[in-house]
């Protein structure tokens, strides 16, 4: 018996709504207050730029887009996704606003609704995954939810269109566990962390979920396809390539500096950092080994992603968006409404354009993520201790039809 008879339906729907909103903000909306350019988000012609590379024969090559700002230092996958447009680009000489700024860069009629339509994967993605959770009600809302409150600060604010895709490969990863079809799941997070690296903080976390009989396979198919890619990578054009991928700049002007960055900065070329996120990860995954409770794993998720608010240099918006997504699956998996979660999650997102004295911002920041990890750790803790269900084996047949989507 089909649960969801029609998986893609609101998702194409609310991803041609958020093309249009998108397109509009960033061609209508400038007009109407006056501005004399359109409002891009510079950050994705980086990644057409290194999508060039791919028509032109030369997709080793991608990492050499650039210095400092400009550079490319994402996973390989989306310039892959981007070769098309950047085909039709060079075909038809549509003019780039990269690397000189041009006031109205007709390229984007063609790259505009072609990258944001990302978010019709994402929507599904998530409706999917809630699907598997057993959430019968309200999946509209909450793909409404993840679209305004996470899409909209990786694309239509950032351009960071990896992202999305790597947050819908998780989504459709752990909808794969729960389904007891794990290495396949394995194979769609290595996916994931080749189009975005932060991918790999659900590593330990999807690989205790497993089955323990899995668990190494998993594991190995996780991280092993993408370190081969990198490595091809680093191996063919080491010059670029480890300064993009080993050593990613941070810019403080862009974005939130943390505390113990001096004001002054403006370039950082490593955040050692960030390995704390790593830290957090392992020590999350081992505290909840075992459990497949949905709401547990994706609570476990959300506070691992949202410990960047504390390791990060510098802090941008969407760097935050994965976490408020599994938090709100979290909360709907356990049959809360998440109205705490959103307004909460809001406000920190909405303060990130406002940047009053350093210090007051990060007290707000920290008092507003604290608050909006508070029930959810709590909760965590609390089952993370009950007894572990057995998993029952499954068929293979079973396992292929867990889930009709």
């Amino acid at each position: 018996m089909e649960v969801d008879p029609h998986p893609w339906r609101s998702a194409i729907v609310l991803g041609c709504a958020a093309i249009v909103g998108g397109m509009l903000v960033s061609m209508v909306v400038p007009v109407v207050f006056g501005a004399h350019n359109w409002w891009i988000p510079g950050d994705g012609w980086r990644s057409l730029r290194a999508a060039h590379y791919v028509p032109q024969g030369t997709y080793p090559l991608i990492y050499e887009t650039g210095t400092g700002h400009d550079v490319y230092d994402a996973g390989p996958l989306l310039p892959l996704l981007l070769a098309p447009v950047a085909a039709i680009g060079d075909l038809f000489h549509l003019h780039e606003s990269y690397p000189f700024p041009r006031a109205y860069p007709n390229m984007w009629f063609v790259f505009g609704p072609y990258s944001l339509a990302s978010a019709i994967p994402l929507l599904y993605a998530v409706r999917a995954l809630a699907t598997q959770m057993k959430i019968r009600t309200g999946r509209v809302a909450l793909q409404v939810l993840v679209l305004l409150l996470v899409f909209v600060p990786m694309a239509v604010v950032y351009g960071h269109y990896e992202d999305v895709l790597a947050l819908a490969l998780l989504c459709l990863a752990f909808r794969d566990l729960f389904a007891a079809r794990e290495l396949r799941g394995a194979l769609l997070v290595a996916a994931a962390i080749a189009f975005k690296q932060w991918a790999i903080l659900a590593v330990p976390i999807y690989v205790v979920v497993c089955a323990p009989a899995v668990r190494v396979r998993a594991a190995l198919r996780c991280v092993v396809p993408p370190a081969v890619l990198f490595g091809a990578f680093l191996a063919l054009d080491y010059k670029w390539a480890s300064f993009a991928l080993l050593h990613p700049p941070a810019f403080p002007i862009f974005g939130h500096s943390a505390l113990w960055v001096p004001a002054s900065s403006e370039y950082l070329s490593d955040a050692p950092t960030r390995f704390g996120v790593v830290v957090v990860a392992i020590a999350v995954a081992w505290f909840i080994r075992d459990r497949r409770d949905p709401a547990v794993v994706m609570t476990a998720l959300g506070c691992v992603f949202m410990s960047r608010l504390v390791f990060e240099p510098v802090l941008l918006s969407y760097y935050l968006a994965p976490a408020v997504a599994f938090l709100l699956l979290g909360e709907r998996a356990r049959g809360g409404r998440g109205v705490t979660n959103v307004i909460l999650a809001g406000a920190l997102l909405l303060s990130f354009p406002l940047h009053p004295n350093r210090l007051l911002w990060w007290v707000w920041a920290y008092a507003l993520g604290t608050a909006l990890l508070a029930a959810p750790a709590r909760r965590l803790m609390t089952r993370a201790h009950a007894p572990v269900a057995p998993v029952a084996p499954s068929a293979p047949a079973a396992r292929e039809t867990a889930l009709t989507v």
